[in-house]
């Protein structure tokens, strides 16, 4: 398991999101907990990057962009984004 962080900026982003969010990015959270790497490369010429982005939503709605620190077991939310 991995644990999951935010920062003071990324957790505003979660706080603002709206209520209809709300589950599936708790859905994408434990994502992040178990198999952080299944996340889409950010960078694409650099698919080995720890940088990653995982959508969530019902229609792709949500977007987590976050870095994978494996020898911390740790992923670090950098980004939250909701577009509605």
């Amino acid at each position: 398991m991995y644990t999951v962080t935010t920062d003071e900026q990324s957790q505003q982003q979660v706080e603002a999101l709206p209520a209809k969010a709300l589950a599936p990015f708790a859905e994408a959270r434990a994502t992040l907990e178990v198999a952080p790497w299944n996340g889409a490369p950010y960078h694409k010429h650099r698919p080995g990057s720890p940088m990653r982005a995982l959508t969530f939503g019902p229609a792709g709605q949500g977007d987590i962009v976050y870095l994978i620190l494996d020898d911390r077991r740790r992923v670090d939310i950098l980004v939250v984004v909701w577009l509605d």
